[in-house]
């Protein structure tokens, strides 16, 4: 068996799926993840699935309304888009249905936190998303319940101190903090993502959007 190769993909972006996939997230290549354009972010189908699947109660105009939410985060900022997001994953949705005793508000469940290999957990690389003015090609993103998550930026460990540097600019870029990002990125992937890293297969730094 060869040696990994000393660069980005070999030191820092195949260890990182690889541990993924060892943790229980199933690898899928970015043109077989199930999209219908570059723009989406959301995997629209497995998040369907995976809400029957926690909620077998949910009537169709419900579901249809609580995929909604995921796929356009009624907002004005990113911050705020997130903050949202981060509400609905943790503590659900409530939507209005009869379930049999009337018309009453119920809890929807997006994530299952008792049984977290329940869950549809799918890790994939180099995926394409249409920004405003151009795409961006994020390393690697992690999906819950096809949910983007996580968002982390894999960089050669070749380049010294000045990785950390350029995995932070790189996903600052991504969702267009500051002035000379407008328009170079893809806000919208990080909507609902909760963890961003930059790694360099030797060392990483975390932390939220933003």
């Amino acid at each position: 068996m060869n040696p990994p190769a000393w660069n980005e993909i070999g030191q820092s972006e195949d260890p990182a799926v690889e541990l993924l996939s060892a943790l229980g997230y199933s690898f899928l290549e970015a043109d077989a993840i199930g999209r219908e354009s570059y723009r989406d972010v959301v995997l629209v189908d497995r998040l369907r699935a995976a809400l029957r699947n926690l909620n077998p109660w949910l009537s169709d105009e419900n579901l249809h309304r609580t995929i909604r939410e995921i796929v356009d985060v009624p907002a004005t900022s990113l911050l705020e888009s997130n903050e949202k997001a981060h509400t609905v994953l943790c503590f659900g949705m409530t939507v209005e249905q009869d379930r049999g005793d009337g018309k009453k508000s119920h809890t929807v469940r997006l994530v299952d936190f008792d049984e977290p290999t329940a869950n549809d957990l799918v890790v994939t690389r180099q995926i394409k998303i249409k920004g405003q003015k151009q795409h961006v090609i994020p390393d690697v993103v992690v999906y819950v319940n096809g949910i983007p998550l996580a968002v982390v930026e894999c960089k050669n460990p070749t380049l010294g101190d000045k990785w950390l540097h350029e995995g932070i600019e790189q996903l600052e870029r991504y969702q267009e903090l500051g002035e000379r990002f407008r328009g170079l990125g893809a806000p919208h992937l990080f909507h609902t993502a909760q963890i961003l890293v930059a790694t360099c297969g030797q060392g990483a730094r975390f932390g939220t959007v933003g």
